[in-house]
């Protein structure tokens, strides 16, 4: 038996009695179209069981309604809430996405950027790498719609938006300082990223701000066998505290207390970045500092889409403030008796 044969266009404009222009309005849901003509048109193509052609569809318009996500790691949780919120708003506003992971690898990331526009997707939401700065000013000056998320570009003109360090890990060293868990041992990101260097410079800063003249930092990088290192080197230089500067030393750092048998709030305080169901499951909940990565991938989002719309943004660069999440993984100051 011969297959039925895939309903058209046309064909739903012959039976619904209109011409192909006015179904192919009612299908698009157009309020030229009177709303009964659009419900019947589309109670019709839903009986057919019609599907529009997305390749002609997006010849017509010279747009593939598709976009591109370019990130470093869909291991690390963070990265992957991230592209879902991207995800979940370009799917509300009928776009599909391709979604890339180049591993902190520079040229895969290059490879990566160079896929994306080959197969003309209509714009990019990327996390750079300071390594593919000039291919992605090349993009932008192309005119490209492109927006930064999470890391920062030195210098550029691209729009981005990142967050902010520095509300929420003052507020980690105030809290330390007042349950007197010094001296901190900080678990520093890779200098070769901004948000590595911005974070740094936000726990000195801090740690300046209160008095702290002693400063325990290891340059680590965003992977948990970093933030394992990293914590017991801190440890043998005498930290009470453990502060991971990003979401896999965070889990590291779990990895180390856990094998040394210490108990967190106890034997040893620990604050984390970002916020996942592992830090909550703790004996102790882990404090965190939130970067409130869905807020930034829905501002991210809005961005591109005015961008692609050839609409700009009231402000080139977004900058969402981070704040402490307060749990039990600190200890408690032992109160002082007469």
């Amino acid at each position: 038996m011969n297959p039925e044969p895939r309903p058209t266009l046309k064909g739903i404009a012959h039976q619904a009695g209109v011409s192909i222009a006015t179904a192919s309005r009612a299908l698009a849901d157009n309020p030229a179209v009177a709303l009964a003509t659009r419900t019947r048109i589309q109670a019709l193509a839903a009986d057919l069981g019609y599907r529009p052609n997305a390749q002609a569809r997006a010849l017509q318009s010279s747009r593939s309604n598709t976009i591109g996500i370019v990130v470093p790691s869909l291991i690390n949780r963070y990265f992957a809430v991230m592209v879902t919120a991207i995800q979940d708003a370009a799917s509300k506003a009928g776009l599909a996405t391709i979604i890339t992971n180049n591993n902190e690898d520079t040229a895969t990331m290059a490879a990566s950027l160079e896929f994306l526009t080959s197969h003309g997707v209509d714009g990019i939401i990327c996390v750079p790498d300071e390594g593919c700065s000039e291919q992605l000013e090349q993009l932008h000056k192309q005119g490209t719609p492109l927006v930064l998320i999470d890391r920062e570009l030195p210098g550029t003109a691209i729009p981005m938006v990142t967050s902010d360090p520095q509300p929420g890990i003052e507020a980690a060293v105030s809290l330390l300082v007042d349950h007197e868990a010094l001296p901190i041992g900080y678990l520093s990101g890779p200098m070769a990223t901004s948000t590595g260097r911005r974070r740094l410079e936000a726990f000195q800063r801090a740690c300046v701000d209160a008095g702290l003249e002693e400063q325990l930092v290891f340059l680590g990088g965003y992977e948990q066998s970093k933030g394992f290192q990293g914590a017991n080197t801190l440890m043998e230089q005498g930290a009470k505290t453990l502060f991971a500067g990003d979401t896999m030393m965070t889990i590291g750092v779990l990895e180390a207390c856990h094998a040394a048998g210490l108990i967190i709030g106890e034997d040893i305080n620990v604050v984390g970045f970002d916020r996942q169901p592992m830090f909550d499951l703790q004996p102790r909940p882990l404090t965190v500092i939130d970067q409130h990565v869905d807020t930034m991938a829905q501002q991210a989002f809005s961005m591109l889409n005015g961008l692609m719309a050839a609409e700009q943004p009231s402000q080139q660069h977004f900058l969402i403030p981070t704040t402490l999440i307060q749990r039990h993984s600190i200890k408690e100051k032992t109160s002082s008796h007469d």
